[in-house]
């Protein structure tokens, strides 16, 4: 499995490439800009912002679930979110979620 960098940002800057305008030259002429040879910018796809970089997480990527998978996986969540509410410790509640959406507890090793 090969390793990917995923970028978390909550803010964005202004493009570095197009300076925020949301568009480049194409055409220079003189080391001028040519009128109407403007073009959406690569960088930012014509927004002018782009996100700011704010951490970064290695690792493999994240699993590709079925329809089937994803729903098990919001149900575990739904009933492991019931079981914190009711008071029982993340371990706990883990093994309640488990237990009633998979019918099984996690085996002592």
């Amino acid at each position: 499995m090969s390793e990917m960098v995923r970028v978390r940002s909550t803010r964005t800057v202004a493009c570095p490439l197009c300076g925020g305008e949301g568009f480049v030259y194409t055409e220079w002429f003189a080391f001028r800009p040519v009128p109407g040879s403007e073009t959406e910018c690569p960088e930012c796809e014509g927004i002018g912002r782009v996100p700011d970089l704010l951490e970064e997480i290695s690792g493999s990527e994240p699993l590709q679930r079925t329809p089937h998978e994803a729903e098990l996986w919001a149900e575990w969540v739904r009933v492991y979110r019931k079981a914190r509410r009711r008071g029982l410790p993340p371990e706990e509640a883990s093994r309640v979620a488990e237990a009633e959406v998979w019918g099984f507890e996690e085996l002592p090793l």
